[in-house]
């Protein structure tokens, strides 16, 4: 298949858009955090939906653990990682349905991946790993201590998009904001926690119930690029 324009740089959240997390990253932020501060489901009443990693840990950390500073951040994911590798053997990640098709298509076709996402880098790769998925995206933004969701996108685009229009796709407001924010326009899908209805209130340039039509993905992309 071929198009006649630059194809552009498809910019992708991981978890409730790519692959169904079932809690793993909570349960290992929870026991993480509880093994450093003895304070056990630390993560539980927090809204992980478009949050960082490191947003998190910082809510944790002002809630629970006051005395304790940004510096041992780095400390407190090295503990993260094992515990999420753990999660991940008990609780197998599979991909939403239609991903492996869509993104192993788009990059037999050229049109270049990477990911703008909430993980630390380590823990996006462990978990796109055992979605069978890692190898589709060689790169992108991820978790970093005091950088918002907004400039983590730009910066994708800008080192990796290499002047190609760039559209982000997520399944949350706050994926929608922050690519708004940074002048990326947004593919929604609902296939998260909010539903179709949500995601256009919250002003995603375009919205899809699943990724499991392919056609109807590119006719998105296709609609948008022509805007």
């Amino acid at each position: 298949m071929r198009f006649s324009f630059q194809s552009p740089l498809l910019i992708w959240d991981i978890d409730g858009t790519l692959i169904e997390a079932k809690g793993t990253g909570r349960r290992a932020l929870n026991s993480a955090f509880e093994a450093i501060y003895q304070v056990p489901e630390a993560f539980n009443e927090l809204d992980f939906a478009g949050a960082s990693d490191h947003d998190l840990w910082e809510q944790a950390r002002s809630r629970y653990a006051p005395n304790a500073t940004a510096t041992q951040a780095p400390h407190f994911f090295r503990e993260y990682l094992p515990r999420l590798s753990d999660e991940l053997s008990k609780n197998p990640l599979n991909p939403l349905p239609g991903v492996v098709g869509l993104v192993a298509f788009l990059s037999q076709i050229g049109w270049p991946l990477a990911l703008g996402t909430g993980n630390v880098r380590a823990g996006a790769y462990r978990k796109l790993s055992r979605a069978g998925l890692a190898n589709y995206f060689p790169g992108g933004g991820f978790s970093e201590p005091g950088q918002s969701r907004e400039a983590m996108l730009q910066l994708v685009h800008r080192t990796q998009g290499l002047g190609r229009p760039a559209i982000v796709i997520g399944d949350t407001p706050t994926d929608i904001g922050a690519a708004h924010a940074g002048g990326i326009p947004v593919i929604a899908v609902a296939t998260g926690r909010f539903p179709e209805d949500a995601l256009r209130r919250a002003g995603a340039d375009a919205v899809l119930p699943h990724l499991k039509c392919r056609s109807d993905f590119i006719d998105a992309v296709l609609w948008l690029l022509q805007r």
